[in-house]
């Protein structure tokens, strides 16, 4: 009797599941159904991973902006298949049924009524995949997510109140604080202000000792993956590398202007500002979430304070772009929970909510996010915005014809693939243009040229903006426009034009080989 119900139980899963890895195949830029993940993070990334799978040291022997353990995980995936994205794609599904599991773990402590938690629990990946902010997966935000809804189950289940959280949960928020510190540390706002409100009210309550053992029980999570971190650079001698560049570098390069403070606060309520503007709908449904708890006599204190500081260390970046407001969209999860915790009458037939919850999982992703216009269909050749991925196999067969292990160097964009399809690593601490300018971060720009005046790299590549010119000389005439100016001479100097290739009328490639 008892396996009979447990094989009942079992049947119960598999479908909203079975949903949600449809969903996962449609809509996750890696999934095996596409040519590639055309997104140029994920490939950056991507890139960074492979490097670190084959020795590289990041930030010593090869630069980008995040943290240490996105590259790891990228690595992972690396290993798992190094040609492609289908090692992603499978860490993006183990992330996406992670939020199905706590989505669940939500629903079950709000004890909602108006249908099976199995079926509700989908609420939480559709909120990740609904909106352009996903844009086609893989961000570092992508998996912040996934914390920060565990952050919003642990205060939730304690009933918002600092007392009711058992000890050892802070072992785990301390887990999760590192975790996001090292992947991208502009992402642990919530967690940050969470601590900082806890340590707070226990010294307005006078719990010396309690604050103590949270201090303890947290340090002792955020340290097992801060040491490792740590013990893996020092081994290394990149502990200054490490500093320098994924700590002072991206503090210092962005937002840096003589403007007073009062005028630098006003620019983060201007940022905070345009990050719900952005998503206006969204903003308005976490608050009617909140009126909603308010109507029910919930305690929301903590869960608001949250999440004015999630979308402070947003704004912390100097610059808005979709894929960061992932971090607080997370809270639309627990405010659709909330909304639709309501008792009808007479209500048995479930059937309509969940096709109405399949049909959202489904569907809301191809209406808000055009990105995903840009993804080819294996066997396609072109995607539903005209979209063709021709300039990076192309240009792989070229470099290999040329060079027997080709060197390559992005300098006007982040990698767009150009790596992953010639199966090359970057040879240069400088391999792709950080979002940063001369001004910036001069010395990427010095690199540049000093690896094209000793021709370090047999290849460069142009991003073109702008349709190509028909001929040769127009498109020598077109790169000064596309690149900064301090590299024009070296480029022009050491470099000619191998091939140009378009994949749409805004996205075009030159490839420039050695003189």
């Amino acid at each position: 009797m008892k396996n009979k119900f447990d094989n009942i139980e079992i049947r119960q899963w598999l479908l909203p599941i079975g949903f949600l890895l449809i969903a996962c195949v449609l809509v996750m830029g890696s999934s095996p159904l596409y040519v590639t993940n055309p997104w140029v993070d994920s490939n950056a990334m991507f890139t960074m991973g492979r490097a670190f799978l084959h020795g590289y040291v990041p930030f010593k022997d090869i630069i980008d902006q995040r943290g240490p353990m996105l590259y790891l995980l990228f690595s992972v995936g690396a290993i798992i298949r190094e040609n492609n994205f289908f090692g992603i794609f499978l860490i993006q599904v183990v992330n996406m049924l992670v939020v199905y599991v706590l989505t669940w773990k939500l629903a079950n402590t709000f004890k909602m009524k108006i249908i099976d938690t199995k079926w509700l629990a989908l609420l939480g990946p559709t909120v990740l995949l609904a909106t352009n902010a996903y844009s086609m997966g893989g961000s570092p935000e992508e998996f912040a997510f996934t914390s920060i809804l565990y952050l919003l189950l642990v205060i939730n289940r304690a009933k918002q109140n600092v007392d009711n959280i058992p000890l050892k949960e802070f072992f785990l928020l301390g887990l999760n604080l590192s975790w996001l510190f090292w992947v991208k540390y502009s992402t642990a706002g919530a967690f940050v202000t969470f601590f900082i409100v806890v340590a707070l009210y226990l010294l307005f309550k006078r719990q010396f000792r309690k604050l103590l053992r949270v201090i303890g029980m947290s340090l002792l999570g955020f340290s097992i993956i801060t040491i490792l971190v740590l013990i893996y650079f020092s081994l290394n001698h990149a502990v200054n590398d490490l500093f320098n560049i994924y700590f002072v570098q991206n503090i210092t390069a962005y937002g840096q202007t003589n403007q007073t403070v009062i005028v630098k606060l006003m620019s983060l309520l201007f940022l905070m500002g345009q990050e719900i503007g952005a998503y206006r709908i969204v903003a308005l449904l976490i608050v009617g979430g909140w009126i909603k708890a308010l109507y029910d006599k919930e305690n929301i204190t903590l869960e608001l304070i949250i999440f004015l500081g999630t979308i402070l260390f947003v704004a912390m970046q100097h610059r808005l772009i979709q894929y960061y407001n992932l971090v607080w969209i997370t809270f639309l999860v627990v405010a659709l929970l909330r909304l639709i915790n309501i008792k009808l009458a007479n209500f048995e037939n479930q059937q309509p909510i969940k096709l109405l919850i399949v049909s959202a999982l489904m569907l809301l992703p191809f209406v808000n996010n055009q990105d995903l216009y840009h993804l080819v269909i294996r066997g396609a050749g072109v995607s539903v915005g005209e979209y063709r991925y021709n300039a990076q196999p192309s240009f792989a067969k070229i470099m290999h014809q040329k060079e027997k292990n080709p060197s390559l160097l992005l300098i006007n964009d982040l990698d767009n693939g150009f790596y992953l399809s010639s199966q090359t690593l970057p040879t240069t601490k400088y391999w792709q243009k950080l979002n940063m300018n001369y001004q910036q971060l001069p010395q990427m720009y010095e690199a540049f040229n000093t690896y094209m005046r000793h021709k370090q790299v047999d290849f460069v590549i142009i991003k073109v903006d702008v349709p190509l010119a028909p001929d040769r000389q127009g498109q020598y005439r077109q790169i000064p426009d596309f690149i900064d100016s301090h590299l024009s001479y070296e480029l022009l100097k050491n470099y000619r034009i191998e091939s140009a290739v378009s994949n749409k009328a805004d996205d075009n490639y030159i490839l420039m080989y050695k003189k």
